[in-house]
């Protein structure tokens, strides 16, 4: 069979629109370069974005994949919702360096009551804390160095490669805190939440299972599905839990969802 290879006007437009979004979007030149060429400089250093919907920077490590998950965030809005973005109370596990964390202050600003970061990795975790205070909400957060799991205790996490894929592993070399969504909850002093962002590196196979006993204290849940999970397993797990499931761009954009249906209208 011909290979079909996508239009040339295709690709140009589409560099046309990223081009144009950035003159936008960026406050200044250094922003604008830096969404650009992501791989220039060594991840030994942090430096800040900053866009004309927050007020604050956001922090950075140049040469990682920070800048595609901005890309992914701010420009491709694969977080954002089809109802309205009112989540005054937000769990993010599997923070990372926390930018989930920026776009929920560019949503919410001063509407945002509890944020909890849950990032188990230790290098990602020391610039999730700097970001809290980067974008001005460290009052109103919450960081655990914690993985998010079926138990409380510990466990094996492997953190060789970079640090978006570092994940819970029975091989991984280091051993880290596990908290359950529970106790999670607890931590924080949050009786529910409005959203329980799931981005854990396959570790959904484990906590997702669990969503019967911390579901009556979670409105509404985001999850990526990773290592071969699909929307009928997430759908399936979600009704049986008493939520009403939505698909890829239903609910969010980019991911599955799901609300629970005593607070779903």
């Amino acid at each position: 069979m011909e290979d079909r290879q996508p239009p040339p006007h295709s690709s140009l437009r589409r560099r046309l629109c990223n081009n144009l979004w950035l003159l936008g979007e960026c406050r200044d030149w250094g922003t604008l370069w830096a969404m650009k060429n992501s791989r220039t400089s060594s991840a030994d250093e942090v430096r800040a974005l900053r866009f004309r919907a927050l007020a604050s920077p956001i922090l950075y490590r140049p040469g990682t994949s920070d800048i595609s998950v901005a890309w992914e965030l701010f420009h491709g809005r694969e977080y954002d919702c089809t109802r309205a973005w009112d989540f005054a109370t937000v769990v993010d596990c599997g923070a990372n360096v926390g930018m989930f964390l920026a776009f929920v202050v560019m949503k919410m600003g001063a509407k945002l009551r509890r944020y909890v970061g849950v990032e188990a990795d230790r290098a990602s975790f020391g610039l999730l804390e700097l970001q809290a205070t980067a974008v001005a909400i460290r009052s109103k957060s919450l960081m655990l160095q914690v993985a998010a799991w079926e138990h409380d205790g510990e466990v094996r996490f492997d953190d060789r490669g970079p640090s978006w894929g570092h994940h819970v592993s029975a091989g991984g070399p280091a051993r880290v805190k596990a908290m359950t969504i529970e106790s999670i909850l607890d931590a924080a002093g949050l009786e529910e939440c409005d959203l329980l962002k799931l981005d854990i590196e396959g570790g959904e196979r484990t906590v997702l299972p669990c969503m019967k006993s911390w579901g009556p204290r979670v409105r509404m849940v985001v999850a990526e599905l990773h290592a071969g999970l699909d929307y009928a397993w997430f759908a399936g797990i979600a009704e049986s839990a008493g939520f009403q499931p939505f698909p890829p761009g239903a609910l969010f954009r980019a991911h599955p969802g799901a609300i629970r249906r005593d607070v779903a209208v």
